[in-house]
């Protein structure tokens, strides 16, 4: 039998990893290795997620991203001793070079990095989302139970994304934050559509003084479950997204296979397939009145 292991980031020691990437972009990783293991009879090594990191320390960030609280081995992943001694001593193939590992027995593919994204497990959703499901520690399932229907769901990255110009944001720069008055208007409309002021919930690692033209609209509320994975569970589970350009706003779309709208030249993958109801639309304007139709009937009374 062949392992795989998920290394979530270049620095790894098997107990703690020094810096890496945020949480959407780690769970790429995962969901690769996961999907593979399932597909080739190989056993998942349990992932190296606590991380240590100084810059949102330095930032002062509300997550401070150390990842030790997220999730529990409850999938019959190899972890502890066992996990380590493997680490030590079986060969390792990486995963450019899987192909080649189903030729030997008892070596380690190593997953790492982005790798495409979604491409790889695409139609795998329900089964990545049950694994998470099934793994999260019990303080971040709060959010799988929480009732999310009929509302609105906003995904505010500002926190360490560069604050750049419109003209910017609309070129296609990533890891930019959005403005946050485009949030507002965007409420503004979908409410105008559905003919109601729609209950709005709003994740975000902005201040309150930076989300103020939102979080000053009527029936509107700011939310967290505590937890990075938790807030993607919840984000996941409302019926229309409006969406950041970040991988947490990705995960939450691809996890809840919901409609979205993104600003112009920010969705960096469209995740819905043919098997999907829905939309991915992008505007940093006005809705046009295709999509317009889409959401008054998703807001039906």
């Amino acid at each position: 039998m062949n392992y795989v292991y998920p290394k979530l980031s270049e620095r790894d020691l098997g107990f703690v990893r020094l810096g890496g990437a945020g949480l959407g972009n780690i769970l790429f990783t995962y969901a690769r290795a996961l999907v593979y293991a399932r597909d080739h009879h190989c056993r998942l090594i349990w992932p190296t997620w606590f991380s240590f990191k100084l810059g949102p320390i330095l930032r002062r960030e509300m997550d401070k991203r150390f990842y030790h609280d997220l999730f529990q081995n409850r999938c019959g992943a190899v972890g502890g001793l066992k996990k380590m001694w493997l680490l030590a001593t079986k060969k390792k193939v990486p995963e450019e070079k899987k192909k080649m590992a189903d030729r030997f027995d008892g070596r380690i593919i190593v997953f790492e990095g982005l790798e495409g994204c979604f491409e790889d497990v695409l139609y795998d959703s329900r089964y990545v989302r049950e694994n998470l499901e099934r793994n999260l520690k019990a303080k971040n399932r709060k959010a799988l139970s929480f009732d999310f229907s009929d509302s609105i769901g906003v995904h505010i990255r500002l926190g360490d994304f560069a604050r750049v110009s419109e003209a910017e944001v609309r070129q296609g720069r990533h890891d930019s934050a959005l403005p946050v008055q485009w949030y507002a208007d965007l409420i503004c409309q979908i409410r105008e559509l559905a003919g109601r002021t729609v209950k709005v919930w709003v994740f975000s690692d902005g201040t309150e003084e930076e989300l103020r033209p939102v979080l000053d609209l009527p029936n509107t509320r700011r939310i967290t479950f505590g937890t990075s994975i938790a807030d993607i569970m919840g984000l996941s589970r409302v019926p229309l997204l409006i969406a950041s350009g970040s991988s947490f706003s990705m995960w939450a779309r691809y996890l809840g296979r919901m409609s979205c709208i993104c600003y112009t030249n920010q969705i960096k993958e469209h995740i819905l397939t043919e098997q999907d109801e829905g939309f991915e639309y992008e505007t940093d304007g006005a809705i046009d009145e295709e999509t317009g139709r889409k959401i008054r009937e998703i807001y039906r009374k």
